[in-house]
């Protein structure tokens, strides 16, 4: 094999592969859109119902802490989307996309309501919410769940005696 053509392999291999990685990260991309779309009304909920919570605390609330705590997680936000679609689609498996960012939106949907619970006075007991929803689950395949007691969901907000 001479030099030319040593140069003409390389360069439609690797053309190949750029042509390969450019469609690979556009159908990435377009499979984003969605789930960034939806990571807009979750982010600023959680600002705001954060931000309201903290005032119920009394704690100084400062703007540029409110920005980078906000800042930073449209980028792990972000970070979590990329993972996502990348995966679901080397995999080509779509429940993966499903699975990893309705793990992340989960969690932050659990912080808003327990932002928004705590300017009530109240706290959530997460740990008794998700074995109920096991035991509810394990119901409809046999499992006994008559001792689920809803009104654990929620309690008052235990106060810090200083």
């Amino acid at each position: 094999m001479s030099t030319t053509d040593t140069t003409t392999f390389s360069a439609v291999t690797a053309s190949g592969i750029a042509t390969a990685s450019v469609l690979f990260f556009r159908e990435a991309v377009t499979n984003m859109i969605p789930w960034l779309i939806c990571a807009i009304p979750l982010i600023l909920l959680d600002l705001n119902f954060g931000l309201k919570a903290a005032k119920s605390r009394n704690e100084k609330v400062r703007f540029s802490r409110a920005f980078r705590r906000t800042f930073g997680k449209v980028v792990e936000y972000f970070a979590w989307v990329c993972f996502a679609a990348t995966a679901s689609l080397a995999f080509e498996v779509k429940w993966v996309e499903y699975v990893v960012l309705g793990a992340v939106y989960v969690n932050e949907l659990a912080s808003i309501v327990g932002n928004y619970l705590e300017t009530k006075g109240l706290q959530v007991n997460w740990k008794y919410v998700f074995n109920t929803i096991f035991k509810l689950g394990g119901q409809k395949v046999g499992v006994d769940a008559s001792d689920v007691d809803s009104s654990q969901f929620v309690k008052p907000l235990e106060k810090e005696e200083k």
